[in-house]
């Protein structure tokens, strides 16, 4: 009887372990729903962001031509001599190195973005490969808990039997 209550004792405690596995694999898929979460908002920031600098190329391509057109109307109605248009178009304006400083930032910040987005896609890949590990280990667990119980089942069915025999 002693050794019944041993064994019944040591499947009470192994049957606690399950509900820290279960925890943490939860904690892994709320990790691994974060991640990709946060990895759609960058997807997202990244889509406008290249949205944005196609705009700003389209009108700064725009600006060039205008100012080209512009430049050879006057030109050729004689109100703007050639030195001047050579010296105009060598000068480039503020809005323009604005707009050239701008793209420059956008582009470093698309870089950092991309760089981001797949350090979070390796580190997503990783969490997945755990929480797979994790449920086959839970699987492998509960393979074992379920042959310890039919273990148990048999060894009781087996003292119940000897004491049945042991009281004739």
């Amino acid at each position: 009887m002693k050794a019944a209550d041993t064994a019944i004792k040591k499947n009470i405690k192994k049957s606690n372990r399950p509900l820290s596995k279960q925890k943490s694999e939860e904690e892994l898929k709320d990790k691994n729903q974060l991640l990709e979460a946060v990895n759609k908002q960058l997807h997202q920031k990244l889509t406008e962001t290249q949205g944005k600098l196609k705009d700003l190329t389209q009108k700064v391509e725009l600006l060039q031509k205008f100012q080209n057109n512009s430049l050879a109307i006057l030109e050729s109605k004689g109100l703007i001599p050639d030195s001047e248009i050579l010296a105009s178009q060598q000068e480039p304006s503020e809005d323009h190195v604005d707009s050239l400083l701008l793209l420059e930032t956008l582009q470093d910040e698309l870089k950092l973005f991309n760089e981001t987005a797949k350090k979070q896609m390796e580190e997503l890949q990783a969490l997945k490969v755990k929480l797979k590990m994790k449920e086959e280990e839970r699987a492998r667990f509960l393979e074992q808990q379920t042959l310890c119980n039919s273990q148990v089942n048999d060894f009781t069915t087996a003292l119940e039997e000897m004491e049945q025999l042991l009281e004739m």
